[in-house]
């Protein structure tokens, strides 16, 4: 009988698996991106290009190291002057997809990286019910509810919630392939931790946060949960005794391990984030339900008329969420209805909790509304436990003298019954998705060869004359123009073309400044190095400047020219401003749409506390976005006047004098140049236009240099001797986040040694 229920389990599997395939099979078709799969996909790209840097850079015994210190820590120009994103963001799923691309190229895959990229989520897709399955039978479900619960989990649905369901990673859906390569672990993260297996349980733990850093936080919470909901049964029961102690202890000393083991694989890349979480920037374009989340009003609404489950149809899924959570209240699986009551606490988020929320290690700027993947991870346990529940109540019922095979049949017929209440709705965005997809694929090819043209260009530009490229504002005549159902100025940015003023993402200090610009002030254009504007043949000539120098056009695209003197320019520093990472915007403004940055005026920002000094250059201290404290102890409004930026350059013919005579970048990661500084320049600048961070290093004449912020927020260094000198800038990983790295592979490597003992 045993063997029928694991054939039918097994059976349910596969069909869910081929399901899947079968449902989103024109997902890696797509040749355009319309969600954050651009974003996705550039840093892939960027991923890609770096690895030729690296054979380039990197040579002798270490060059593998060399290699994949780069891979982890490189620097990507797409978007807002520039960012480190693989030091914050998750960067071990780009980094795999890059090297078993390769690794396939050379045994005869003859498919574009864009290609590869899609059909790679795809399958990650496809196979999430395989994830669901394995972790409901490692917790000890049976066969068939293992494999209704694989099939199930595929079918969660919200209106647009970032959660586990499907429209978070469909291309019709919001392109969130990074949250898919850390949703396949969770689940299995889960549920060893509820069975208290340490080894894989840091393991799956680790690949969790590794795929995605918010869903690795929420795998940690959701451990430490699961971890204690025996003893917090126990507690409710009255059944704690001497034996309940030792278990505690030794659970916590389970947890040390896996946490601290998590720490060890992956410190490399989270002790560096939250030293340098200064340069993290925190927008004022997120919306403040992203960090807040919705209150216990919005979110027990949303769950009771089945919003978080179900929506669009019956609320089948929710039901057996819930009937999962009375049942799981009497049992062994007590810690998932825990599991469950708490991430639907904590997503109530700030808005109901406020600053209790601060007690909670690296919330302070986490997007509490993420946490519906924490309830949806509760959820995939729960619905098929309450599927088993119902299942075991209607077997009550079957007269024990019928033949063995009534129950697993009834079984099957009731377990039908809820995927096919689920199924239409799901079957139906999905049709909606193929239609989109087809569209997208039809309206793109005429243009294929135009944009191939496009680039060409843009491309043969960035070798001689690089500069950013501006293709319009979402809220101007960028809107419409597209590349099928792309905006241009995305596109653009999924291939490594710089672009200004598109966000996917708003991490850069750059970020929110940059929203500043004003596409009819020409001092923008060489403020930021836009050299190029790519507008449709159809623009309106109202929006074309007089400035701007029509040099090629294809079918579909006019590019135009702007004067500008390249990413390194000069300058001089007046002032120094310290401000928090949160209050310099306005300063920021009132100065970008001054004369002060015509005149090279460009003071130092820093987030050093010490200021206002009585000593050294001008400098105050920003106390919030609008008052600041000068160096006599008074303190003034911005709006009231700002402190007046006077050049400590009184000659004319000095600053003059002060110029870059010659430049080069290679791969965005290293620029040089040649300037010429005249006697007498006090405060004299040397200025990259890229987004400072720490890890910019800076050379005068091959000796390392001090570099720094400027406005807006670009990396500068100061010359003092006269002469003409070579400045280099090149972004490097720091000695310290080597030696981190060190560390992981060490740690790693004692872990497989572990486990091969093991076994």
């Amino acid at each position: 009988m045993k063997h029928i229920e694991k054939y039918f389990g097994l059976f349910l599997l596969l069909f869910a698996v081929g399901f899947n395939l079968w449902l989103y099979r024109l997902e890696p078709t797509a040749k355009v991106d319309p969600n954050d799969n651009t974003f996705q996909f550039a840093l892939v790209e960027r991923t890609n290009q770096i690895y030729d840097f690296a054979q380039q850079k990197c040579s002798g015994i270490f060059k593998p190291f060399c290699t994949l210190s780069l891979l982890t820590d490189h620097w990507v120009p797409n978007w807002a002057e520039g960012y480190n994103l693989p030091y914050y963001y998750s960067h071990i799923p780009q980094i795999t997809l890059v090297l078993s691309y390769r690794l396939f190229s050379m045994l005869g895959l003859h498919i574009s990286l864009f290609q590869y990229y899609h059909g790679v989520i795809y399958l990650l897709l496809a196979l999430f019910p395989l994830s669901v399955f394995l972790s409901l039978r490692i917790i000890g479900l049976p066969w068939l509810a293992a494999g209704t619960g694989a099939i199930l989990a595929s079918l969660l649905s919200t209106d647009g919630l970032y959660g586990l369901d499907p429209t978070s990673f469909l291309w019709r859906g919001y392109g969130l392939s990074s949250q898919l390569f850390s949703m396949i672990w969770l689940p299995l993260t889960i549920a060893y931790a509820s069975k208290r297996r340490t080894l894989p349980a840091l393991i799956t733990l680790a690949a969790t946060t590794a795929g995605h850093l918010g869903i690795g936080i929420i795998g940690f919470m959701s451990v430490g949960i699961i971890s204690v909901g025996p003893f917090l049964r126990a507690f409710l029961e009255s059944s704690w005794n001497r034996e309940t102690t030792r278990a505690l202890w030794k659970t916590a000393r389970e947890l040390i391990v896996v946490f601290g083991g998590v720490g060890l694989l992956l410190g490399y890349w989270i002790i560096p984030l939250l030293i340098h979480g200064d340069y993290h920037n925190i927008s004022v374009w997120d919306g403040i339900w992203k960090f807040d989340s919705f209150g216990y009003r919005e979110v027990l609404k949303n769950l009771l008329n089945g919003d978080l489950f179900d929506f669009g149809r019956f609320p089948i899924l929710t039901i057996l969420v819930i009937i999962g959570a009375f049942a799981a209240l009497r049992s062994v699986y007590f810690p998932f209805a825990l599991l469950f009551a708490a991430w639907i606490l904590l997503y109530f988020g700030r808005t109901t909790w406020g600053g209790l929320f601060s007690l909670i290690p690296g919330m302070s700027e986490f997007h509490l509304s993420r946490f519906i993947v924490g309830v949806h991870a509760a959820g995939i346990f729960l619905i098929p436990l309450g599927f088993d529940s119902v299942a075991r109540s209607i077997g009550r019922l079957i007269p024990k003298k019928a033949a063995p095979v009534i129950p697993v049949v009834t079984t099957l017929l009731f377990g039908g019954a809820f995927v096919a209440a689920a199924l239409p709705q799901t079957i139906r965005y999905a049709a909606h998705n193929d239609f989109l997809i087809k569209r997208a694929n039809t309206n793109f090819a005429p243009d294929t060869e135009d944009i191939s043209d496009l680039f060409a260009v843009l491309r043969s530009r960035q070798e001689t004359a690089p500069g950013r490229v501006f293709a319009g504002r979402g809220g101007s005549w960028g809107r419409n123009f597209r590349v099928a159902e792309t905006p241009m100025y995305m596109y653009l940015s999924t291939y490594g073309i710089p672009v200004v003023l598109w966000l996917p993402e708003t991490w850069s200090p750059n970020s929110d400044t940059e929203q500043y610009f004003s596409e009819s002030n020409e001092a923008h254009y060489g403020l930021y190095n836009v050299r190029y504007v790519v507008t449709p043949t159809d623009i309106d000539k109202k929006h074309i400047q007089p400035f701007w120098t029509l040099t090629k056009s294809g079918r579909t695209w006019k590019l135009y020219e702007v004067k500008t003197d390249g990413y390194v320019t000069t300058g001089v520093r007046p002032a120094i401003v310290s401000a928090e990472k949160t209050g310099y915007r306005t300063l920021m403004r009132l100065w970008l749409h001054s004369d002060a940055p015509t005149q090279q005026l460009f003071p130092e920002l820093t987030f050093n506390t010490d200021y206002p000094k009585q000593t050294g250059p001008p400098n105050f201290r920003m106390l919030d976005e609008v008052t600041y404290r000068v160096p006599d102890g008074s303190i003034h409004n911005i709006f009231a006047g700002i402190p007046r930026y006077v050049s400590p350059v009184q000659d004319a013919n000095t600053i003059k004098s002060l110029v870059v005579t010659s430049q080069d970048n290679r791969g965005d990661m290293v620029f040089t140049a040649s300037v010429d500084v005249p006697s007498g320049c006090a405060e004299c600048l040397v200025i990259l236009r890229q987004s400072f961070h720490p890890s910019w290093k800076a050379t005068v004449d091959g000796k390392r240099a001090h570099a720094f912020a400027v406005f807006p927020f670009f990396t500068a260094v100061k010359l003092e001797e006269a002469g003409t000198h070579t400045v280099e800038f090149s972004y490097e990983p720091s000695a310290f986040k080597s030696l981190l790295l060190l560390a992981s592979f060490l740690t790693l490597v004692a872990l497989g040694y572990i486990i091969r003992r093991r076994h």
